[in-house]
């Protein structure tokens, strides 16, 4: 028996695969929203697609993120008003440092919340 499937979500895989580097995957937004929590992707931006009106999201896989953390440095945590994706045994001393201040900016404002609310519920 030969099956053939069609259509646009067929369409966009096919280009995707054929501009994939080589072994990697590329996926497209849509399959990202349903993987975010369990693969690790980069964003590789907007590529046109032919055969697709629009620009398409397009992102490449890296690997599980409990593959990753048995190898890597790496902080993952993507929940809705909190997203953070670090590996730091790929950041540079800069990107480090640049990490460490946003950081800290982030973990005092924060706390200053944390106070507000404290102050206001008592």
């Amino acid at each position: 028996m030969d099956y053939t499937i069609i259509g646009s979500g067929v369409n966009l895989a096919s280009r995707l695969e054929q501009i994939a580097p080589p072994g990697g995957i590329l996926i497209s937004y849509e399959t990202y929203a349903l993987v975010k929590e369990e693969v690790s992707c980069e964003e590789r931006g907007h590529i046109n697609v032919k055969g697709i009106s629009q620009p398409v999201a397009a992102y490449e896989v890296i690997d599980l993120y409990d593959n990753l953390g048995e190898r890597r440095d790496r902080i993952h945590e993507d929940h809705r008003a909190l997203k953070i994706d670090l590996d730091l045994e790929t950041m540079s001393t800069d990107e480090r440092i640049h990490a460490a201040k946003i950081l800290h900016q982030a973990l005092d404002r924060l706390s200053n919340l944390t106070k507000i609310n404290a102050s206001i519920t008592e």
